[in-house]
């Protein structure tokens, strides 16, 4: 029987439905020891750890405690359940050349392997004080800011500037490696400095972009290739170590993609991992970034977003197992949109619609845009043909080629042209329905005013 106050009654772990289960014990470890140690210990596992502390730690500092103990089988070993002989031959063993050695046994080779480094003037492994975070000195910071001021200027040109002081203080919590760090600018606010910026740096190692969506990586590439930054798009050619590393969704869970950033990690070149805002607030991709989560290696990680409300901060800190994580936060305001909702009636929905769009594409002039959303990819076929224009949906063979090709007038899409992509000269965006929620829609028509000027929604 189960006492029901059972978190007062003995029990370590447990909750008002009673002790945890192994499996919801195992969940718990492998995610806490993956985001705070870079290792996903499981249940098992800890078991012998916890028996090799016992020895090496409880046994020698209170073993006067069972000087009275004349059994065979020691009492550490009966509380865990099993006997002194079952304690030696099975638990808190190595595996591998070390199989059969005890932790006592490795700390006494581990003693001679350090008279052999010593004999060779080598370091056998980092002091614990190497690994504490060093202050950087007045003249380090100064270096720092003419270096990062250097970038934008390579960036922009001589006048270069940075867009905000927001902007400013997340190129500089990720040259200094804060992690993890969540920064949500507005829409066109900049946000991919964040990385390129620490790219263009002289020491800059590799940092990895995930994104779910192919146009969005398509179109980081190009501005990565204009500016000169080594960078590819994973999939595309031979994987190698190249500055900056854009991936999608569906690749970055392979088991061929994690090897490759495991070696570059392994070669201590490997800086940040970047996870772009759709994968971050779409629900379809949730289960990816899950997959993505486990990655758990010991670099910095970076969220990039500009609809992250406070609303949903938590839930997503507590997923990623993001522990106190630092935000950057600017104010999300379009002040260049003029919103409008039209009224059509249920009896003459299409007619009302084409008449709206037609008045849309009267004033479009020149290569001004205007940008239309549909509920589906039926639709987005549907007026395209009505209209003789181009269509952008996930299963799209074209749709990068669409986007280059669009020079003008009207483009028919879905939400996957939702979030980041950075196209010239939108001046209205139009949703046919109801948007899919008010993020989406946020992102949708932050598609449109990339340069600063007035743009319409309409929904």
């Amino acid at each position: 029987m189960i006492n029901k106050d059972i978190t007062r009654d003995g029990f370590l772990f447990g909750d008002h439905n009673g002790p945890w289960s192994t499996e919801h014990l195992t969940k718990a470890m492998t995610r806490e020891t993956a985001k705070r140690i870079g290792f996903r210990m499981t249940t098992q596992e800890y078991r012998h750890i916890a028996i090799a502390i016992d020895r090496k730690f409880i046994r020698g500092k209170y073993a006067d405690l069972d000087d009275d103990e004349e059994d065979d089988d020691d009492i550490h070993d009966e509380m865990a359940a099993h006997s002194t002989k079952v304690a030696i031959a099975h638990y808190a063993r190595m595996g591998g050349l070390s199989r059969n050695l005890t932790p006592e046994s490795l700390d006494v080779f581990r003693s001679i392997s350090d008279k052999w480094h010593r004999w060779y003037h080598l370091v056998s492994r980092k002091p614990w004080s190497d690994a504490t975070t060093i202050q950087s000195t007045q003249e380090e910071v100064i270096s720092m800011k003419e270096k990062m001021y250097g970038a934008i200027q390579k960036l922009y040109g001589p006048t270069g500037k940075f867009c905000t002081t927001k902007q400013e203080q997340a190129v500089e919590a990720v040259i200094d490696g804060v992690s993890p760090l969540i920064v949500v600018l507005p829409t066109g606010a900049g946000k991919s400095l964040s990385f390129m910026i620490p790219a263009l740096l002289p020491d800059a190692g590799t940092t990895v972009v995930i994104t779910p969506l192919i146009a969005l990586a398509e179109n980081m590439l190009a501005r990565c290739k204009e500016v000169n930054i080594d960078c590819i798009l994973y999939g595309r050619g031979p994987p190698r170590m190249a500055t900056i590393i854009i991936v999608v969704t569906e690749s970055a869970v392979t088991g061929s993609f994690n090897q490759l950033i495991l070696d570059i990690h392994l070669k201590g070149r490997l800086d940040r991992i970047i996870l772009d805002e759709k994968l971050m607030m779409d629900p379809n991709f949730r289960p990816k970034l899950d997959d993505i989560r486990k990655l758990a290696l010991p670099v910095q990680y970076v969220s990039l977003t500009a609809t992250l409300p406070p609303s949903l901060l938590q839930r997503y800190t507590d997923f990623m197992c993001f522990h106190d994580p630092t935000i950057i936060r600017e104010v999300n305001k379009k002040p260049s949109v003029c919103y409008r909702i039209h009224r059509v009636s249920d009896e003459d929905l299409k007619k009302d619609m084409k008449q709206l769009l037609n008045r849309e594409l009267e004033f479009c002039h020149g290569t001004e845009k205007v940008l239309v959303f549909c509920r589906s990819r039926g639709e987005c076929d549907s007026w395209a043909r009505q209209f003789n224009c181009g269509v952008y949906y996930s299963d799209s063979k074209e749709k990068a080629e669409t986007l280059r090709n669009w020079q003008g007038g009207f483009l028919f899409a879905t939400g996957a042209l939702g979030a980041g992509v950075d196209i010239k000269s939108i001046k209205s965006v139009i949703h046919l329905g109801v948007p899919y929620g008010a993020i989406n829609f946020d992102q949708e028509v932050g598609r449109g005013g990339r340069e600063g000027q007035i743009v319409d929604s309409i929904i």
